[in-house]
């Protein structure tokens, strides 16, 4: 069976600076200080950006760069492991960082997510209609997306993954990290236990990954679909988070199982399927190739 590559060797190694206490609050600190320095580097652009609410609505997701030059900065002088496997290419098998892994995320994360809302469109929840294409703008809000969603995977699929997993093992891991990715949507709008329960579950499949497929950049892009389909593409809340620029327009919402008028599909159980669902597929694909 083959060994996975969270875990460096036989026995988690018992570093003092990946006692889970010292991870979490570490990360917390390198959240914090990656959005302070985010909005810094943004805020020249937001300025060149003048009244464009679409435009500053992408640098809210472009200023989460911050996060990324915080945690790889700390990664390259102190956890140098964890900082080489954000870049591990690792060829054959449809695992590792590669541009396979990467497109079918992306794919796998719109899918799941239009997935969630062809449902509540169907059950009459959604009232959507159609705005004007700008191709340009779209695929430059999805880079900023992406840099959105590959820093909270870099964080905590990535860095708190390694660090945890090497001390704990790969499930105490992929647990810590799903309840702190759900932790930072705590003082989100409209948050809920059910919303809550969907960010860890989400957190948890995109461990699954890490666990079966090592590949972080499949992570990334999986987040980016997800993001960016019901956010830039339908106009609904992004966890909580209301578009303010997007593809087709939300005229009016009712609540029901199956849509969240202030969460959006991830406060409802449809999405809690779902997510399940994808989790559930990728533990059984995972456990056929290792056997």
């Amino acid at each position: 069976m083959e060994q996975n590559e969270i875990v460096s060797s036989n026995k988690p190694k018992k570093l003092k600076r990946h006692f889970i206490i010292w991870v979490l609050l570490l990360s917390f600190v390198m959240m914090l200080l990656g959005q302070i320095l985010g909005e810094v580097i943004c805020l020249p652009l937001n300025r060149l950006a003048g009244d464009r609410g679409d435009i500053q609505f992408a640098l809210m997701y472009l200023s989460f760069i911050g996060i990324h030059i915080i945690v790889l900065l700390f990664c390259l002088l102190w956890e140098k492991p964890a900082f080489r496997s954000f870049w591990h290419v690792k060829q054959g098998g449809g695992k590792g960082n590669t541009f396979k892994m990467l497109v079918l995320g992306l794919l796998i994360g719109i899918v799941m997510n239009g997935a969630c809302i062809l449902i509540a469109w169907l059950h009459g929840d959604l009232d959507l209609s159609m705005g004007v294409f700008h191709p340009g703008y779209l695929l430059f809000a999805l880079a900023c997306v992406f840099v959105q969603s590959a820093a909270e995977e870099l964080l905590t699929r990535g860095y708190m993954m390694k660090t945890l997993g090497e001390r704990y093992g790969v499930w105490v891991a992929a647990i810590a990290n799903s309840l702190f990715f759900g932790a930072l949507h705590l003082m989100n709008t409209g948050i809920t236990v059910l919303s809550f329960l969907n960010i860890v579950a989400i957190g948890f499949a995109l461990s699954l990954v890490m666990i079966y497929f090592d590949s972080l950049w499949m992570c990334a892009a999986l987040h980016t679909g997800w993001n960016f389909t019901q956010s830039l593409l339908f106009g609904l809340p992004n966890s909580g988070i209301v578009s303010q620029s997007s593809w087709f327009h939300l005229e009016g919402a009712r609540g029901s199982l199956c849509y969240d008028p202030v969460f959006g599909v991830e406060g409802t159980i449809v999405a809690v399927l779902v997510i399940c669902v994808f989790g559930l597929l990728v533990f059984l694909r995972g456990r056929k190739q290792k056997a």
